[in-house]
């Protein structure tokens, strides 16, 4: 299969050279820019990769569909910045994807500079899985997402470019975070599947790109959960993730002040926003 390589960066210049050493010469790869000010676009043309700077920042899926049709690879690798994975292990992500017709995507192990293993595959979000974590109920989770349907992290993520064309790409109303839960949920609902292969592995930093924003990351975290969630469950389903989020961080709230823990902090942030867009617009996910 022809690979294209496609690698959206922002403030991402320190890990992308790392990145793009550990890729094959004969990928075609497409850097795209997002307007971060750094010399990420030079060091990728130094490297031979194709560099597209957007004048402003587009978002994760503008800017992934804007590289992806710059190729016509069979198979498109959606790779962050701050992740690597070498020859032998996209090579199992790319058998694993020719042998299965009903493969739309597959994505491999996460492991951090550390040997820490990161979690690769999640069940979809929805109202009820939120209520179920806010309670502290994590068998009958564990139990309710038995039915094997969920979406591999997008840190590094292959993609059939059939499938990929089917369902209209990325959905570009996901600025960053939530996009490839959304991907695959439509990729599920086409009829195609998607799988964790265990037997590759990908070196994750995670976060590099938000290290300086975490405010704005955290945003962006729960803003993309929340499209997904009205996306899919409707206004109400919205609405009742919202109150789930709030009991939860509610009833951890004290405990983790008790303790000291330093996600008291998180916690307090989550409620304070939380209470804020249930009072201004309980139903909907403002604009940024």
């Amino acid at each position: 299969m022809r690979l294209d390589v496609v690698i959206v960066t922002y403030r991402s210049a320190t890990y992308l050279p790392v990145c793009l050493e550990a890729l094959s010469n004969d990928a075609h790869v497409v850097v795209v820019e997002n307007a971060s000010g750094d010399d990420a676009p030079e060091l990728a043309e130094t490297a031979g990769a194709k560099v597209v700077r957007n004048a402003t920042n587009r978002g994760f899926a503008a800017a992934a569909n804007q590289g992806a049709s710059m190729g016509s690879g069979e198979v498109v690798l959606f790779l962050n910045p701050d992740a690597v994975v070498g020859e032998a292990d996209l090579s199992k992500l790319v058998t694993t994807l020719e042998s299965d017709e009903e493969l739309a995507a597959v994505g491999p192990r996460l492991v951090s500079p550390d040997g820490v293993e990161q979690r690769p595959w999640w069940a979809f979000p929805s109202p009820s899985s939120t209520w179920l974590e806010a309670l502290g109920l994590h068998r009958v989770r564990r139990w309710a997402e038995a039915d094997g349907q969920g979406f591999v992290v997008g840190a590094c993520m292959l993609v059939r470019r059939s499938a990929l064309d089917e369902v209209d790409g990325f959905d570009e109303r996901f600025w960053l975070y939530g996009e490839e839960a959304d991907l695959c949920r439509r990729l599920w609902g086409a009829g195609w599947t998607v799988r964790l292969v265990s037997e590759a592995t990908a070196l994750h930093i995670g976060g590099a790109s938000g290290e300086t924003v975490s405010d704005v990351t955290f945003e962006h975290f729960q803003r993309g959960a929340e499209h997904f969630i009205a996306k899919h469950h409707g206004r109400w389903g919205l609405l009742s993730h919202r109150l789930g989020l709030l009991v939860g961080s509610a009833l951890r709230l004290p405990v983790l002040v008790l303790r000291g823990d330093r996600r008291a902090a998180l916690r307090r942030k989550m409620v304070v926003r939380l209470l804020r867009q249930l009072a201004s617009h309980p139903f909907e996910v403002a604009r940024p």
